[in-house]
């Protein structure tokens, strides 16, 4: 499976390089996508007599549907040194495309691309676990492929106003 993440990111002290960055996911693990409506609910009390005269195991509710949806993709998996790059360089460059605020320039699921031609990706939390079992100092790059630092993304899905 093919996800490749991409943002203009700042200049920092905490990885190399900035500008139009790209960070391809490749040990993915699963994608979890929600899409969560909020309805308007209304609730009508019933008195004791119509209870009573009218007796029903049902409720009186109306519900007004305005549309509300959220939408939210969720990434668990590994970063992997690559060529180039180390996994916790990967790591810093995510942190930084959640920190540096706005909507990511792209992802890219597969065939399915959240851009500003679609809808716009947005990277809300990261989370990225290094493993106490690694004996090789993280900054060293133990070879393209070598899955190193488990990471959970979510994104959200609107356009930025």
């Amino acid at each position: 499976m093919t996800i490749s993440v991409t943002a203009t990111l700042p200049t920092s002290s905490w990885y190399t390089g900035s500008g139009a960055t790209t960070i391809t996911l490749d040990g993915i693990d699963s994608i979890t996508s929600n899409t969560k409506k909020s309805l308007i609910k209304i609730q009508i009390p019933q008195s004791g007599s119509t209870q009573s005269s009218n007796p029903s195991d049902k409720g009186k509710n109306y519900v007004k549907d305005l549309k509300r949806i959220e939408d939210t993709i969720k990434i668990r998996g590994w970063l992997v040194d690559g060529q180039s790059e180390t996994a916790w360089s990967k790591a810093w460059k995510l942190r930084a495309m959640c920190a540096s605020g706005g909507a990511l320039t792209s992802l890219i699921i597969e065939d399915l691309t959240f851009s500003t031609s679609s809808q716009q990706a947005f990277l809300e939390e990261v989370n990225f676990i290094v493993s106490a079992l690694d004996t090789a100092r993280i900054t060293t790059n133990k070879g393209k492929g070598t899955a190193r630092i488990e990471i959970d993304l979510t994104f959200y899905l609107g356009d930025a106003r």
